[in-house]
């Protein structure tokens, strides 16, 4: 083994470790991590540093809060060892954002974390499965990648995972960060940064934690508020309104959220919108003016899912809510 600093690289499945399945179609996560990376270009001296474990053999849709969690230890186990220089996460495409976005929340940075996966299964023609991991470990091996928090290595671009999120449910660049941009790219064997990320806070999560249910409900044209009040009345820790606009909810959602305000339930709202802050900046009826009258915490910069995230993590360190929510929507 190399005595220089290894890029250690956990598999949990995804598309980039599918393998044909007798139906024609792909079996996501068959693929042990070794043999996905033995067919991964590398130079001889990078690939004599690498190491790879096989955490979780999942479809991204099936991996679970405790996943996170497990993971989140594993990552931390990584960091402590003096020979370990930086970790790849190879993930399933439909929740990389979500793991992305919770690791880049509660990991050190003074390590690289770099998340990356494909579009294409890596028996397919055009597969992108290989260029991705062969990136995402370049960049996990540059020292530039310190101190950016996790970062997601997609189709030759770099991005914060605070900002990304999945823009097409097939191409090879999938993800993009439409407030924002890539923070760099990959050319061949170079790494080249344009911007940094916005520094945040990172939350220690206990011993054994167990992030708490955290349900997001999106608000839309004449939308019933049963499902909130379902919600609210059927065990979830939290809600996260993926609101309309600068922040509003049909009129009829307003005694819901009273309600769970009420209780003590926390209910964070979002926009659906791509980009733009969330704004105070009309009077009516389930406007944001009335939600944060009732009790609601606007929360602007990060979608739903992100915010979705973000509250169980705050519950699960008991954090105190209003001004931490401050500082992750800068």
């Amino acid at each position: 083994m190399s005595s220089l600093p290894r890029i250690l690289v956990m598999t949990t499945g995804g598309t980039i470790a599918s393998a044909l399945d007798s139906s024609g179609r792909s079996l996501s996560g068959a693929l042990p991590g070794d043999a996905l990376l033995a067919n991964v270009a590398l130079p001889e001296a990078l690939r004599a540093r690498v190491d790879v474990v096989s955490v979780l053999q999942k479809p991204s849709n099936a991996i679970s809060r405790a996943d996170l969690v497990a993971l989140h230890q594993r990552c931390l186990d990584a960091m402590a060892d003096p020979g370990v220089q930086g970790i790849v996460i190879t993930h399933g495409t439909d929740t990389l954002e979500d793991t992305a976005f919770f690791l880049d929340l509660t990991l050190p940075s003074h390590k690289p974390v770099v998340v990356t996966g494909s579009q294409r299964p890596p028996h397919q023609a055009g597969t992108d499965a290989f260029i991705n991991l062969a990136d995402a470990i370049r960049v996990a091996a540059d020292e530039q990648a310190r101190g950016l928090g996790t970062l997601v290595v997609f189709n030759q671009s770099l991005f914060a995972a605070r900002q990304v999120r999945k823009v097409s449910t097939y191409q090879l660049d999938g993800f993009a960060a439409p407030a924002a941009g890539p923070v760099g790219r990959v050319d061949g064997e170079n790494v080249h940064l344009v911007q940094r990320p916005v520094d945040h806070q990172v939350f220690e999560l206990p011993l054994q934690a167990q992030l708490p249910r955290v349900d997001i409900v999106p608000a839309y044209l004449d939308a019933s508020p049963a499902l909130l009040e379902c919600a609210i009345d059927n065990g979830a820790a939290g809600i996260v309104i993926d609101a309309l606009g600068r922040g509003h909810v049909p009129p009829d959602w307003m005694p819901a959220v009273r309600d769970a305000s009420s209780q003590g339930l926390p209910v964070l709202v979002t926009s659906s919108c791509l980009s733009g802050p969330l704004h105070q900046s009309y009077e009516f009826s389930g406007s944001l003016v009335d939600l944060c009258q009732a009790g609601a915490l606007p929360v602007s910069g990060i979608g739903a899912r992100k915010a979705r995230i973000a509250l169980s993590i705050l519950l699960a360190s008991d954090t105190p809510l209003a001004a931490t929510l401050d500082a992750l929507a800068r």
